[in-house]
Formats: C-alpha cells, sequence, structure tokens
C-alpha cells in the first residue's frame, strides 16, 4: 500500500537520490543555448544540449547555473595557464557541474564548477570538415594557393592581434634575420563572436591601402579549440580567396588546424614558423644569387687576367713610344725646318731677279733718260700727250718737251703712213 506524499516530501526525496547518485561533480559535454546573465548579480544562466545534426532539435537540453563567485574562480584558472574563458552561445564546451534539484520549484539544473579549455568539440570538428568540404567543392580553398609566392617577400601585410605574443614573435623572427622586411599590419580581433567580421575587415584594411605587399600573414597564439573555432567561418575563407596576395595561416600550434588553414596559400604551424617561412624564401633567393654571382666571377676572371694583361702590355708600349716621341718630333722639326729655309731663301733669289729686271724695264722706260737720247714729247694745249698724227689738225697748236726745255709750234702740214 502507498503512502501518501506532498509535493515537497516528493521533490526531497527526488532530491535525496540524485545527490546519492552523483555525490561529485561530474564532466559533461554539449553545446552553449540560450546564454544570458542576470545584470548586477554576475550570475549566468544557459541550456547545455546535445550535438545534432543540421537543421534537426537536440536530443536533450539541460538548464544549467554560472554563478558569480564561481565564474571569478573559473577565470582566474584559465588565467594561471594562460587561457582567456569565455562562454559563448553555438560553441560546444566540456564543463565540470554538480548535479542540483530544487526541491520547493522541482527544479533540476547543472551548477558549473569547472571549464576544460583544451576540450576540441565534436560539433566544432564536423561543422569544419562540412565547411571545407562544400568549400571545395565551390573552389575557394584553392584560390589563394594559385597566387606565386615572390622569391623575395620583403614587403609584408599582418593581421593579428595588437600586441600579442603572436605580433611580438613574428616580427622578432624577421628583424633577426637580417633582412631588410617591412611589415604593415592590420590588426583585428582574433577571438570572440566578433573574429571574423574583424579579420575580414582587416584584409579590406590591407587591400584599400596605397603600400605594396608581396605576402600578407594571419596569425595569432595557441588557446583552445573553442577559442581557435572562430575562424571557422567561411566568410573568412572567401576573403581570403578573393585577396591579391599569397596568405599564410598560422593560427595556434602544430596540432591546431581552423579553416584559414585550408584557405591560405601556406599553413604554418606557430606565429614564429610564419615569419620562418617568409625568411626562408628570401635566403633561398639570396643564396641562389650568391651561386650565380661566384659562378660569374669563376667564368669571367680568366678573362679579365687576360685583358688586364693585354692593357698593361698597351700601356707599357705607349709609354715607350711617349718617352722617344720628342727626339724624334725635334728631328723632324729640324728637318722641316731646313727645307723651308732653302725653299725660302730659293724663293727670296728668285724675287730679287724678277725685282732686278723690273727695275731694269722701268729705268729704260724713264722719259728723262728717253729725253737725253733725243727723243721728244708732243701734248696739246692742255698738256696731254699726242701719240699719232690723227690727233692734231693743221694750224693746231703743239707744245714739244725736249731734253733742255719746250716750244710752241703750229701744225703746217700733217704727213700720215
Amino acid at each position: 500500500m502507498h503512502s501518501d506524499l506532498t509535493v515537497l516530501e516528493l521533490n526531497r526525496s527526488v532530491k535525496t537520490v540524485l545527490q546519492a547518485g552523483f555525490p561529485d561533480p561530474v564532466w559533461v559535454r554539449g553545446i552553449v543555448t540560450g546564454l544570458r546573465r542576470v545584470s548586477g548579480r554576475g550570475h549566468s544562466y544557459f541550456q547545455l544540449a546535445d550535438t545534432s545534426g543540421p537543421g534537426k532539435q537536440p536530443d536533450a537540453v539541460v538548464d544549467c547555473a554560472l554563478f558569480a563567485g564561481d565564474r571569478s574562480r573559473i577565470s582566474l584558472e584559465a588565467g594561471r595557464h594562460g587561457k582567456l574563458f569565455q562562454l559563448e552561445n553555438n560553441t560546444e564546451v566540456r564543463i565540470l557541474v554538480s548535479v542540483s534539484f530544487y526541491d520547493r520549484s522541482g527544479r533540476f539544473q547543472l551548477i558549473m564548477k569547472g571549464f576544460d579549455a583544451e576540450f576540441a568539440g565534436e560539433a566544432a570538428a564536423a561543422t569544419l570538415q562540412r565547411l571545407v568540404a562544400r568549400l571545395s567543392r565551390e573552389g575557394v580553398l584553392t584560390e589563394n594557393g594559385t597566387l606565386p609566392l615572390p622569391g623575395v617577400p620583403l614587403s609584408v601585410g599582418l593581421v593579428t592581434s595588437k600586441g600579442s605574443a603572436a605580433e611580438t614573435d613574428f616580427l622578432k623572427t624577421l628583424d633577426e634575420s637580417g633582412y631588410p622586411f617591412r611589415v604593415f599590419a592590420a590588426y583585428a580581433t582574433m577571438q570572440g563572436n566578433s573574429t571574423s567580421e574583424s579579420v575580414c575587415a582587416a584584409f579590406n584594411r590591407l587591400v584599400t591601402s596605397p603600400v605594396s605587399l608581396d605576402a600578407v600573414v594571419l596569425t595569432r597564439g595557441g588557446g583552445s579549440a573553442t577559442d581557435l573555432a572562430w575562424f571557422n567561418d567561411e566568410r573568412v575563407a572567401r576573403t581570403i580567396a578573393q585577396l591579391p596576395w599569397p596568405v599564410i595561416s598560422a593560427i595556434g600550434h602544430e596540432i591546431d588546424t581552423t579553416l584559414p588553414d585550408y584557405a591560405a596559400h601556406t599553413r604554418a604551424k606557430t606565429p614564429t614558423h610564419a615569419a620562418s617561412v617568409l625568411v626562408d624564401t628570401v635566403a633561398a633567393f639570396d643564396d641562389a644569387v650568391s651561386v650565380l654571382k661566384h659562378s660569374l666571377v669563376s667564368s669571367v676572371s680568366p678573362k679579365i687576367l687576360m685583358e688586364s694583361m693585354r692593357i698593361k702590355n698597351l700601356v707599357s708600349g705607349l709609354t715607350v713610344h711617349l718617352a722617344s716621341l720628342p727626339s724624334r718630333k725635334a728631328d723632324e722639326l729640324h728637318r722641316l725646318a731646313s727645307g723651308l729655309s732653302i725653299s725660302v731663301a730659293a724663293k727670296l733669289h728668285s724675287l730679287l731677279a724678277q725685282i732686278t729686271e723690273a727695275e731694269k724695264q722701268i729705268e729704260m722706260r724713264d722719259p728723262e733718260k728717253m729725253l737725253k737720247l733725243g727723243w721728244a714729247v708732243v701734248r696739246d694745249t692742255d698738256g696731254l700727250p699726242l701719240r699719232s698724227v690723227k690727233q692734231v689738225t693743221q694750224n693746231q697748236i703743239i707744245r714739244i718737251s725736249m731734253n733742255r726745255g719746250s716750244l710752241t709750234a703750229v701744225v703746217k702740214e700733217i704727213e700720215d703712213d
């Protein structure tokens, strides 16, 4: 025969059974949904749901509570391990809970006491694989890989969190290489709901900037699977596919894989490894140039030596030639002077002979001498010489100049031969 129980008695019995069945906290995994925080008190309430296929209702859900005191303790514990504790909707988590049953309301819920920051949820992995499969069929994941990585990628875009360890490690590795890298940073949020939007915006800022880039690095340090799952957004992959430069993805550690790793030109294990990829590429080019330089020197050196010897011989011969040039030129000038002296003397002698002959001719034609020889000069009254009888007329007065004096006469008779 069954005894009658009040509602409170029943609830307390159920609570006793539950406490006996779960005396210690247990680990439970599921998807966070319906997360809400009670303002002012610091408590958070949410539901934990079993994973299910796309578009399907979860197989089961349970109410959960995270009280302010437990939140502070969990955050401090995560911080001591270099992690950031943050609950977000639609993320798969593994949490430590105590089973609770409130007998006054008959409410069953889990009280969160711990958080596994290293948990990699099955749902996140499945979601990533579905994205990879779909974007691969569309050809999105191979676009960036077709871009060539320049042989000397010294101008680099960097998408990361400002002041992060990832940024420090990356820049330190580049600086230690000794090569003249130039880094243009576009900072982004690398955790939380705004991750994909912020990363895409950072890529777009690099696209619209006036700088000329050879490659772009997307990087953040290690974190939990939940932290890194924020990068598994197809908007990030599609943006990478449209970029004009090869992208190096370095998110998390070697064991971590995110969607940008599939979409990028090159996947690096860590931020330091991403820098090493660039350094090694430049170093390979440097080595190739050095090999070519040595090869060129080896092939050209003998020719340079031969040409050097030929030039030395030419210089030596020219020196001897120039040394004897003054004496040879002096002899040549002496010969020219002697020839010129003889030529000038002969020319002068010929000119003197011509002058003497001209003087004789002038002397022979001197009027005074002609008059002394008995010749006379006949002129008209104007003093003009009369050279022919045709210039005179009968009864014309003429003047006749002789050796000693002159006379005036009248033409009486003209005889023409």
